[in-house]
């Protein structure tokens, strides 16, 4: 991953790599490139590519792909120390290893825009679904939709029994994800999915050491799912990162795709899961308004009054999805959060892991259009 430095050389400069890498970050500023042959070509053909090649190999070769680049990382950088400690002096030791870290950060980032990054840049999928997303949302706005939304799990929730559900396994939900797409795919064809490429993850308790459920390889072209999920999270979850693979790189956006997926699906399981989902972002974005205005009487009175409309069923499988995550963020590694938070920020997600909840507004965009 580190370069190795010429000791021929008084600076171990590369200047092809910088040239490219400007070159690069040049293209981010054009919007014709970005949305007419990165977004319409280029990520497209190689998406659909890694897939093919990788999508019938059962294991997530992407998980592996991570270690060895992890593992060849740490390797890189204990041979550039001792080579630089043994070879040159003290003050070029640090100018060297700054060089050498700077070659490859700016390798990597060459690599991360050409494969993945320059998704964040693309045009909106509010101009595909010729919609108009609001930047804001109101504390009722946020009320009245959490009140339809318990009318619609306890509606949907009732005609789904519970030997339907348990019979449901990853596999299962993998396929349904795919043919849901595809079925929406009739109507809005750019969610057309395949080839298939959706692995378990070989590692899935590492989710509650970093903090995720799944996640998109963009190396591989994989959707890395951990299987231990809750049975009612799987559904929206793949569907979130199948969203990731056809390009929408933005959480709130591939969380959005998700939910056009499930309200389009006759499958309830999934028209289920979705609606959970949404609840509880719409809940609890109705909640901070509360206690920002420090009410926090209200605040009980909203969460006691919400239970009370939740029918007891509902109420079950909320509270066995709380449990899984409650226990799972005690085991979870100080710093993680922040690191996925930056970044976000980094990749134009100004705010960070909040950025999920921003799914709220397309909701709302979406149902006004009707």
């Amino acid at each position: 991953m580190f370069y190795k430095p010429n000791i021929t050389q008084k600076w171990p400069i590369k200047p092809g790599l910088y040239l490219i890498g400007l070159l690069v970050f040049g293209l981010t500023y054009s919007s014709r490139f970005i949305n007419d042959i990165y977004a319409q070509k280029v990520f497209p053909s190689l998406s659909f590519f890694l897939r093919f090649v990788l999508g019938k190999i059962p294991i997530a070769i992407g998980e592996y792909l991570y270690f060895f680049i992890v593992i060849l990382l740490i390797i890189n950088i204990i041979k550039l120390l001792l080579k630089l400690k043994v070879q040159y002096k003290k003050t070029l030791f640090w100018q060297r290893l700054a060089f050498n870290t700077l070659n490859s950060l700016v390798a990597l980032y060459i690599i991360f825009e050409l494969i993945w990054g320059y998704n964040y840049l693309k045009q909106s999928p509010a101009v595909q679904f010729h919609i108009q997303v609001p930047v804001l949302y109101t504390e009722f706005q946020m009320d009245s939709l959490s009140i339809a939304l318990i009318q619609d799990l306890n509606q949907t929730r009732a005609q789904i029994s519970d030997s339907n559900l348990n019979a449901y396994h990853f596999e299962q939900i993998k396929d349904s994800s795919i043919v849901n797409y595809n079925q929406t795919a009739k109507e809005v064809p750019f969610l057309y999915y395949k080839p298939i490429s959706i692995k378990k993850s070989q590692f899935p308790k590492w989710g509650n050491y970093f903090g995720f459920n799944a996640f998109y390889q963009p190396l591989t072209g994989e959707a890395i799912v951990r299987a231990d999920l809750p049975k009612l999270t799987l559904p929206f979850t793949i569907s979130h990162e199948m969203a990731h693979q056809l390009g929408y790189a933005s959480e709130a956006e591939a969380n959005f795709i998700a939910y056009v997926v499930a309200t389009k699906t006759k499958n309830l399981v999934f028209k289920y899961s979705m609606q959970i989902e949404i609840f509880s972002y719409a809940q609890m974005a109705h909640l901070n308004f509360i206690v920002s205005r420090g009410d926090y009487e209200g605040f009980k009175e909203i969460v006691n009054r919400n239970k009370s409309l939740l029918s007891p069923i509902v109420l079950e499988d909320r509270k066995k999805i709380r449990q899984f995550y409650t226990q799972s963020q005690k085991q979870l590694i100080p710093g993680s959060t922040e690191f996925y938070n930056q970044f976000l920020q980094w990749n134009k997600q100004a705010k960070g892991i909040n950025s999920y909840n921003d799914v709220l507004l397309w909701v709302l965009a979406y149902k006004k259009k009707g």
